[in-house]
């Protein structure tokens, strides 16, 4: 199938579906694009190349508009600076799963990234920001329980970077871009400052050798969609790159990112010729909230040292025989299911990285109350055993410390690093209220 996006919808019309009979072409027209509501852009440029009737039924707007809309949080009315939804379409496929998915992260080493995708419709554009996390002014909390430990204030200005996209999809009137061909370069603002951007697709085929760390996202993140990490298997570019639509992955992309003279003698730090990010989407099941798992979410937390990063609480269902209902005191509430709380680094730090476990808690019910704090700083909040992950530089060495997890609420909660002496804040993100930015 050809690369071009225009090309790739009319192309698949080669194979005509079967022959449909007038008495199909004579009803009304309202219940033939009932019907064609059904079909996917692909099928109804399969359908358009079946006769001129057809053609005219699967160019309709409203049925465009439903396509274009069914990857939009919000739905758009009209196509702003496209002349129609389907040129709209056209000019962003096969890409429209970026917005879609909204959420994505790297495998950066180390420190990792988070951004958010959307479709700007005033310009015509698909962009992705990365989310940055800013500390405001620390004070100093006095915990009446133990005031030998360190306990910071958290509350930090969380926002999107937008001074510098980290994704932008443009309409190249007329000349839309080839993805199928391998790099797009993204003509961005900081080019000015001689740094390059270029977006590449993923295929969804794996190697047979691929070991667990050559795969993104990583495997202590739930994920039906894996790829390969690009910086980590050497493979012929043609492994790399889907060579057809159908091995086009929806939950994947790459960036890469580089810097030369206008002279054209490149630049780069680390002695590395340029940067190749991987970016994984996560299933929306795993940061939304539920009554049965009110912590999940993506959080911010205070990392000392390391600054804010970035998390995905998991809340995973344990199997455990001694969790039954009889074990249950009359004090727990309701609200709080018998199950282990994990919180993820989707961005990490030198010590402990991004994809990595910052900490666990094996049960927030009952069965791993250590009490009910009764302290002005955290009254009325449970507190439950955990673990903290530590390490030194270059992840060595990493080891689990005895730990506590204060559970202030579903929207914030403190962690107690006991050997450290410290007790560090996480704060829940509103995604949806950051890509209204």
């Amino acid at each position: 199938m050809g690369d071009d996006p225009q090309a790739s919808l009319s192309d698949s019309a080669s194979s005509s579906p079967g022959e449909i009979g007038p008495p199909f072409l004579e009803l009304p027209p309202e219940l033939v694009q009932l019907i064609l509501s059904y079909l996917s852009a692909p099928d109804l440029a399969r359908l358009s190349a079946a006769c001129c009737t057809l053609a005219e039924h699967a160019t309709n707007e409203l049925l465009w508009m439903n396509i274009v809309n069914s990857h939009l949080p919000e739905p758009i009315h009209d196509p702003g600076v496209f002349d129609s939804f389907r040129t709209l379409y056209i000019a962003h496929h096969p890409c429209w799963f970026v917005p879609r998915n909204k959420v994505w992260f790297s495998d950066i080493e180390h420190t990792g990234n988070l951004i958010l995708a959307r479709y700007d419709h005033r310009r015509g554009v698909i962009e992705a920001y990365r989310v940055i996390a800013e500390r405001r002014s620390h004070q100093f909390q006095l915990w009446d329980l133990n005031p030998d430990v360190i306990v910071q204030s958290f509350n930090p200005k969380v926002r999107l970077w937008l001074d510098d996209p980290v994704l932008l999809l443009k309409n190249r009137h007329g000349a839309r871009p080839q993805y199928l061909r391998g790099e797009t370069r993204m003509a961005m603002p900081v080019e000015s400052q001689n740094i390059f951007n270029a977006f590449s697709l993923c295929s969804t085929s794996l190697p047979a050798d691929l070991k667990a760390n050559q795969e993104w996202p990583p495997s202590n993140i739930p994920s039906k969609h894996r790829v390969c990490r690009a910086v980590e298997h050497e493979l012929p570019e043609r492994d790399l790159q889907p060579q057809q639509l159908d091995n086009v992955s929806q939950h994947a992309f790459r960036i890469k990112r580089w810097a030369h003279f206008q002279t054209g003698m490149p630049i780069f730090t680390a002695g590395r010729s340029e940067t190749l990010s991987t970016y994984a989407t996560l299933d929306p099941d795993l940061y939304t909230p539920t009554k049965e798992k009110p912590y999940q979410g993506i959080w911010v937390g205070d990392y000392s040292a390391h600054g804010c990063e970035f998390l995905l609480f998991l809340q995973r269902e344990r199997v455990d025989e001694h969790a039954s209902p009889e074990n249950s005191s009359d004090s727990d509430e309701e609200s709080i299911p018998q199950c282990g709380l994990e919180a993820i680094k989707l961005t990490g730090d030198p010590n402990v990285p991004r994809g990595e476990i910052s900490f666990s808690a094996d049960d927030i019910g009952s069965g791993g109350l250590i009490r009910i704090a009764e302290e002005a700083l955290f009254q009325g909040a449970r507190i439950v055993r955990s673990r903290g992950h530590v390490a030194g530089l270059g992840f060595r060495d990493d080891t689990f410390i005895a730990s506590q997890l204060i559970l202030i609420s579903t929207e914030c909660v403190a962690h107690y690093w006991e050997t450290m002496g410290h007790i560090s804040y996480y704060r829940r993100l509103d995604i949806d209220a950051l890509l209204r930015t």
